[in-house]
């Protein structure tokens, strides 16, 4: 089963620690974007959610500092959420957040990538409850490079990149957004065409023209189809490319190409004399 871990080290004492992440009634204080509220019922705790209420437990053990969360529909179906709590040698406390991908109908890698990009944000947030430290996600962080666009219509870019595209407005001014994928962390901003750039080349650079952009997905076709059916026009349906990849191509309101895409590793054996790096595919 696939499965993601996140570790912190913080300086306050084992048992602070552990006495907060085994009660219950802190839930919503740490564990904001899961957690609304949290509720004890005769037959025992329920968690709100964004998506409903769900049943809840936790069995914590403080000798060994194993904390088990359950939540599911029902206390008889739910699902595991561990939490290992125990002392460093320096005399700091470590707590590591284990998040399995749910069998649930519905859950995709994607999907599951972007939940656990929100557990490591409220993890990190303990760092500060608990006196700072260092946390361990094994995720990249945001990418280190950022695609720039002009845009005549900066509100309709915005929303066709977070609605359409998976990206999140983390600035979103008047003149400025910019947007970050939460799945791989992936940076786009998008500047209106009648802001105060100081670079007079941006004034016309709001037709797109000699520019794409390509978004890794983790199926080509399940996102054409399901853009498609919320009336996303494409310029090209999803097609197996002869230098490994399966894409299809797609135009943002300012008419640049976006294109999905899949590595397949099955290059054309004429291509392969021109690879630098010796390997078949340049993006993992």
């Amino acid at each position: 089963m696939k499965n993601r871990t996140v570790t912190i080290t913080v300086s306050a004492s084992f048992d602070e620690v552990f006495s907060f992440l085994a009660n219950p009634e802190t839930l919503p204080l740490w564990a904001t974007s899961f957690s609304k509220a949290v509720r004890k019922e005769s037959q025992g705790w329920v968690v709100e959610t964004g998506q409903g209420e769900l049943a809840f437990a936790i069995d914590a053990d403080r000798s060994s500092g194993c904390i088990e969360m359950l939540a599911g529909p029902t206390a008889e179906v739910m699902e595991s959420f561990p939490i290992r709590v125990y002392k460093a040698d320096n005399g700091q406390t470590v707590a590591s957040f284990t998040m399995f991908m749910s069998q649930r109908p519905g859950m995709t890698e994607a999907l599951f990538e972007m939940h656990y990009r929100k557990l490591v944000n409220e993890v990190e947030s303990l760092l500060e409850r608990f006196g700072g430290g260092e946390i361990s996600t094994g995720l990249p962080g945001a990418s280190s490079f950022c695609l720039g666009l002009v845009t005549e219509s900066l509100a309709v870019s915005r929303d066709f990149y977070v609605e359409k595209l998976g990206f999140k407005a983390v600035f979103d001014a008047p003149c400025y957004a910019h947007l970050v994928r939460e799945t791989d962390g992936a940076q786009i901003g998008l500047m209106a065409s009648t802001s105060e750039a100081g670079q007079s080349e941006l004034e016309n650079g709001t037709q797109g023209k000699g520019l794409w952009i390509t978004l890794y997905v983790e199926d080509v076709d399940a996102e054409f189809e399901r853009l498609r059916s919320e009336g996303v026009v494409f310029r090209e349906e999803p097609t197996d490319q002869p230098w490994g990849e399966r894409t299809c191509v797609l135009a943002d309101p300012n008419g640049v190409l976006i294109y999905l895409s899949k590595l397949t590793g099955k290059m054309d054996e004429s291509l392969k004399q021109y690879v630098v790096t010796g390997e078949p595919v340049l993006v993992s």
